[in-house]
């Protein structure tokens, strides 16, 4: 659950991070540097959400079974 949750909180701060400078850029009118900061934090928390551990779930035995 811990290391879980420090990759969650990690994947949060680069999307928040990239996401702030990219609509920052975008604001000021540099949509090359808007997108030159967004796309990277995107493709980041994406990389890590798949290298998140699985949750673990206790096997419950079904009806039928012992």
């Amino acid at each position: 659950m811990g290391m879980r949750l420090a990759m969650l909180i990690f994947a949060a701060l680069i999307a928040v991070t990239g996401l702030t400078a990219s609509a920052w850029s975008l604001s000021r009118g540099q949509t090359d540097q808007a997108i030159a900061f967004g796309w990277p934090s995107i493709a980041i928390i994406m990389v890590l959400a798949l290298f998140l551990p699985a949750r673990k779930t206790l096997l419950q035995p079904t009806r039928g079974e012992k």
